[in-house]
C-alpha cells in the first residue's frame, strides 16, 4: 500500500459503463502523472477527473464503553 500524507493531492480518473457493456476504469495519479497521461492520450476530455485531498486520518476502532451505566 501506498503511503499517503496529510495535505497530498491525489487525481482520480472515473471512466466507466457496465450493465454487460463492460469497460469501468478507476486509476490514481499525482498531478505529474496525470499531466503525462494528457500528453499520451490515456485520458481524455469526456472522462471525469476527481481531485482529492488526503485530511488526515480516521480512527476506526470503536470507542470503548465506560463501565458505568
Amino acid at each position: 500500500m501506498a503511503k499517503i500524507v496529510k495535505g497530498t493531492k491525489r487525481y482520480i480518473l472515473l471512466r466507466g459503463r457496465n450493465e454487460n457493456e463492460d469497460d469501468i476504469v478507476i486509476d490514481m495519479f499525482s498531478k505529474k502523472e496525470l499531466d503525462i497521461a494528457l500528453k499520451e492520450g490515456r485520458v481524455e476530455a469526456q472522462d471525469n477527473v476527481v481531485r482529492v485531498e488526503v485530511m488526515g486520518k480516521v480512527d476506526l476502532t470503536k470507542p470503548k464503553k465506560s463501565g458505568k451505566g
